[in-house]
């Protein structure tokens, strides 16, 4: 039997949400491979091909904003049915590395469970992705607009996405909150300029008062 790719590869846009799963062929003559969105066209990840070492993968995190580079040899690749990738700073899923239909199986049982689990939503899963994944990227531009501001006056808050809000921890102090994204409301009270206020919550073991 003829092998002709190095694997399949899928990630979830760190743009608009949608996964996309492709093949990464090694007969095509290319060398570099650079992996979009189907969507949105944002880009999700560079391929390199190396004849001794195997292959490079470059991705960036977009919680974190964490540049990755991982390297698979050729040994590992010929064995993996399966993988997830994580970023390698915060550890958020990034996507999926194998064989096209374990990956694809994989996916469909997600999808299935997700809608088992939220019979209201319908075909949900990819949609739900999508408004976490926006409700982090307009958090990303009130931060930049400077209008994301813990109530002690630290910026340097880090933002982590939960099931069905982000949750933002000030680095400096200790507070948090979670920002509803499940909603086109939650989402549209989330764009620079509304005056968007936040209720930050004290940590009960930082909340240390002088008596």
């Amino acid at each position: 039997m003829l092998i002709d790719t190095a694997c399949s590869l899928a990630f979830y846009c760190q743009r608009c949400g949608r996964i996309q799963l492709q093949d990464v062929p090694l007969f095509s003559g290319q060398m570099h491979f650079v992996m979009e969105c189907g969507n949105c066209g944002h880009e999700m990840g560079k391929i390199t091909l190396r004849p001794r070492k195997g292959l490079e993968l470059k991705t960036e995190c977009g919680v974190c904003n964490g540049k990755n580079r991982q390297t698979i040899s050729w040994r590992q690749l010929k064995r993996l049915r399966f993988a997830r990738l994580y970023c390698q700073h915060d550890n958020f899923e990034l996507g999926y590395i194998g064989r096209w239909q374990d990956i694809a199986e994989f996916l469909d049982f997600n999808t299935a469970e997700y809608d088992a689990l939220h019979p209201s939503d319908g075909d949900g899963f990819i949609e739900h992705q999508q408004t976490l994944l926006e409700a982090l990227n307009r958090i990303h531009d009130l931060a930049a607009s400077g209008e994301l501001e813990c109530t002690c006056g630290s910026a340097d808050i880090k933002a982590a996405l939960q099931r069905d809000s982000v949750r933002l921890d000030c680095r400096f102090c200790g507070n948090y909150c979670e920002l509803p994204a499940k909603t086109a409301a939650d989402l549209q009270a989330l764009k620079p300029g509304q005056g968007t206020k936040f209720t930050w919550r004290m940590r009960p073991w930082l909340d240390v008062r002088e008596k």
